[in-house]
């Protein structure tokens, strides 16, 4: 190379040299080896070193010592490669500072590859370091804050999501996801999804909630259920507000799970619930005092006692207002005394309220915490005015019946459950004389009588060991000396698990009843012995119908024992014949209550049949109710033997007699005939004299013919109804006047020459009603009956009179009397008996005729005497009814 080819090189070199040193990187380069043989200047000014400092390895004691292993490895590794090398390390500045610097080498090779130099450069990253340990630090702090973040959500069970109107949830965190018991890998539900999960009940309120978040962008703070998709319900607090995104309104907010605290809640209230109840039901309430602040907490149930209102504010002097006059300053004292000390609170007084009721309560308190400058009291109040009215209810219950017991006619005592006596009413003391200490314990058996005293005390100990009821009777010895019988009855008083905590007893003084008793048997003894004595079989029933009692001769009679006759056995001593009517009698009289009579054949010990008469009457309480039955049974064979015979006797005097009844009744039917035709005989002789006449009186003569008719017509008529009497036909009925009746019948017995001399006269009171009635046998009823008591006077010294008197009874019926003032009646019954006659010629008929007219005719006939002498023949007949009787 020539000189100047050489200069121009040197020059070149210069220049690059200027232009490396004035470069703000920092340059160097290196040999094949890694030894460094060159630094630009502003790696020499960046270190405050000269370049022999820096040649060959030297350079090494400027990077950070932490940095220098690694750095210089890497660094071998690249010489063994020839790879490029790119490494950071801190530098030492020649201010002492290490920076961080970005190192560069590159390789120059030869054509054939063959490294020629390193040339290599460092940039000082210091700020970017920093910068990228601020982001480090920034990306850990972010992570840290996520992890916490999700650790918060997760234990406070908090979820936060993201709502974006065009698009719906636009982000659920994780915990979002298990709340809802979703997997997050299935993305964020969409709407109708989410819906879904909702629950039922709350499901048409989030839709809409939902809907008002994509138009009107407002806050919310609602709790809702979703039902998980395993089924399970869960309480969701949902907090909602609106944000502006890049220029997008969203919603942005959290979901909190508060089943727990929601369960908690409603159990909370259900305990609420409870204890208001609890109180209301105990009329306790409680309360909250801190005397210094003028503050009081109460229940409803302590605003109920006091009757205030529960929107008021209560005071202190509210609460002394209520309290009663009588008990104020005792309040006062024990409140002051309280809220001085701090001292439990435990008192009793009476509200007064202003209709003058009073109530009773009691107040108990405690004090919280034993700081004096800050005490507060919780308590209770309870309404004792029921238990003050029931205490004062037992007091009086209990002067009473110590009044009872004073005054009982009866001994009263109590016994501990091992029988020792704690208690003896006074009139003990008095009848027996003893003492109250010489008598409870067992002090009272001193009075025993000798031989009661072994008996009475083992009953009382085998009563105390089974712990049954304890009744006996015993003598005890009285004051004076003397023994009276008692009768002792001592039960046990047992409590709600059955053991014995008190026995009571009473004593009666049945030293009468026990005299009595014995007089009774005395009594009793000889009332058997007189029984035995009659000649009749007495007998005793339960209401059972069993047999309570039989007499001695009852049991001779069948001879058979007591036993025999349970569960009817009598019925088998009973004649075959006779037993289906006296069981039929029997079993009427128990179920009716009735007395009872029956007659029947019962077989003897010998087994005859013999006739009896057995009569029986129920004894009954004072209540009507049966308590036994009473009976007697007398022994008719004979007289039912004298009655057999007596019957046979009377057919055979009928059937002498029936040839003599049929004479009577034709002399009967003659004695009907008589007066028509003793009337048509009349007449005739009139028509005859009034024929005979000069000149002849026809118009009388006809008269007389047509009383002729009329009168052969009535003969007609009377022998039909005769024929159908012993027909039985029935009788032809119409309404008729009874006065018109009774004119015809006298008009037949006028016609009677003998019997137109009495003197007949007539009371009609009031208008008098048609009757329905066969006229000719109603006619002959009446000309009966006033032939009958003109009869009646005949040899009477009284001169003869018959009234007719007719009236009508409230009962619609006709009453028509025949009134004579003759010698009376002996039996105003038996005179209706067929064949029954006062007179000497008469047959006994008419009225036993008379009266089956009457009665066919729904009515009746009777008979009976008038004090001032005479007879009264009544004939009752009812108001017109058409019917036709036989």
């Amino acid at each position: 190379m020539g000189a100047a080819e050489h200069s121009s090189v040197d020059d070149r070199d210069l220049n690059l040299r200027q232009v490396i040193d004035s470069a703000p990187a920092l340059i160097h380069t290196a040999r094949p080896d890694g030894y460094l043989d060159f630094f630009n200047r502003t790696w020499l000014d960046f270190v405050g070193q000269p370049l022999k400092s820096l040649l060959g390895w030297k350079w090494t004691s400027w990077i950070h010592p932490e940095d220098v292993e690694s750095f210089v490895q890497k660094w071998r590794e690249s010489l063994a490669t020839g790879e490029r090398f790119e490494g950071a390390a801190r530098v030492r500045r020649a201010d002492g500072e290490y920076r961080w610097m970005l190192h560069h080498k590159l390789a120059l090779r030869a054509r054939d590859g063959e490294i020629l130099k390193w040339h290599g450069s460092s940039i000082d990253i210091e700020n970017r370091k920093r910068t990228e340990e601020q982001l480090r630090r920034t990306a850990q702090e972010l992570q840290k804050s996520e992890f916490y973040l999700a650790e918060a959500q997760r234990l406070g069970h908090i979820g936060n999501w993201v709502f974006d109107p065009a698009v719906g949830f636009d982000y659920w965190s994780r915990e979002l996801f298990r709340i809802h018991g979703l997997d997050p890998a299935a993305g964020v539900p969409g709407f109708g999804k989410y819906l879904t999960l909702v629950h039922p009940q709350d499901r048409e309120f989030m839709a809409l909630l939902m809907e008002q978040m994509t138009h009107e962008f407002s806050g919310f703070d609602v709790t809702k259920r979703v039902v998980r998709p395993a089924g399970e319900v869960r309480y969701i607090r949902c907090v909602g507000t609106p944000i502006l995104d890049n220029g997008t309104m969203k919603s942005i907010g959290v979901g909190i799970d508060v089943t727990e605290h929601e369960l908690l809640t409603q159990e909370l209230r259900r305990r609420e619930a409870y204890l208001a109840e609890a109180q209301r039901l105990s009329h306790t309430g409680s309360f909250g005092w801190r005397p210094g602040y003028e503050e009081h907490i109460w229940s409803d149930e302590t605003y109920c006692i006091f009757e205030y209102d529960p929107a008021t504010k209560v005071t202190l002097d509210m609460i002394v207002e209520r309290v009663h006059p009588e008990d104020r300053n005792f309040v006062l004292e024990t409140v002051e005394r309280a809220s001085t000390s701090g001292g439990a609170i435990d008192y009793e007084y009476r509200l007064l309220f202003p209709d003058d009721r009073v109530k009773y309560v009691h107040v108990l308190a405690r004090p919280l915490g034993t700081d004096s400058d800050d005490l507060e009291f919780a308590g209770a109040v309870i309404d004792i005015t029921e238990a003050k009215r029931a205490e004062e209810k037992i007091r009086l219950n209990e002067r009473e019946l110590r009044t009872i017991i004073e005054i009982m006619p009866a001994y009263m005592g109590t016994a501990l459950p091992d029988g020792t006596v704690d208690f003896l009413s006074p009139s003990w003391f008095d009848y027996s004389g003893q003492t109250r200490e010489e008598a409870t314990g067992w002090g009272w058996a001193g009075v025993l009588h000798p031989d009661d005293a072994d008996r009475v005390l083992a009953n009382w100990q085998a009563g105390l060991a089974s712990g049954k009821p304890v009744e006996q009777e015993f003598r005890c010895r009285r004051a004076d000396g003397t023994y009276h019988w008692f009768l002792n009855r001592s039960l046990p008083l047992r409590d709600d698990e059955g053991r014995i905590v008190k026995w009571y007893g009473i004593l009666f003084d049945v030293n009468s009843l026990k005299e009595a008793e014995h007089a009774l048997q005395t009594r009793e003894h000889q009332l058997v012995g007189i029984i035995e004595t009659i000649p009749s079989m007495l007998w005793s029933l339960w209401p059972t119908g069993e047999p309570a009692h039989l007499s001695k001769r009852f049991l001779e009679y069948f001879g058979a024992p007591f036993e025999e006759f349970a569960n009817r056995g009598w019925m088998s001593l009973i004649h075959s014949d006779d037993r289906e009517e006296t069981l039929k009698v029997f079993v009427r009289a128990l179920e009716t209550g009735e007395l009872f009579s029956v007659i029947n054949r019962l077989r003897r010990a010998d087994g005859e049949y013999r006739w009896h008469h057995t009569m029986g009457e129920p004894l009954r309480d004072p209540d009507g109710k049966i308590i036994q039955w009473y009976g007697l049974t007398v022994d008719i064979d004979e007289r039912k033997r004298a009655e057999d015979h007596l019957r046979d006797t009377r057919i055979k005097f009928s059937r002498a007699s029936k040839i003599a009844t049929v004479a009577e009744l034709s002399a009967s039917i003659a004695h009907e005939l008589n007066q028509p035709l003793t009337a048509v005989l009349g007449n005739a002789q009139a028509a005859k004299r009034w024929l005979t006449a000069n000149p002849p009186d026809l118009t009388e003569t006809n008269a007389s013919i047509d009383r002729i008719l009329r009168d052969i017509r009535s003969a007609d008529e009377t022998m039909q109804r005769i024929r159908a009497l012993f027909r039985s036909e029935p009788y032809e009925k119409s309404d008729e006047s009874v006065l018109d009746i009774i004119r015809e019948s006298l008009r037949f017995i006028q016609e009677d020459p003998s019997k137109r001399e009495v003197q007949i006269d007539w009371s009609i009171e009031g208008s008098l009603p048609s009757i329905c009635v066969d006229r000719i046998q109603t006619q002959q009823v009446f000309i009966n009956l006033i032939s009958n008591a003109i009869e009646a006077t005949d040899g009477s010294v009284n001169t003869a009179k018959i009234l007719l008197r007719a009236f009508v009874t409230q009962e619609h019926e006709v009453i028509v009397q025949v009134i004579d003032n003759g010698t009376g009646l002996e039996d105003t019954e038996k005179i209706f008996d067929a064949f029954m006659t006062t007179k000497e010629k008469g047959m006994g008929i008419g009225l036993a005729v008379s009266r089956s007219i009457v009665e066919a005719h729904g009515g009746r006939l009777w008979a009976e005497n008038n004090l001032d002498g005479g007879a009264t023949f009544n004939v009752a007949l009812p108001a017109s009814s058409k019917r036709e009787v036989r």
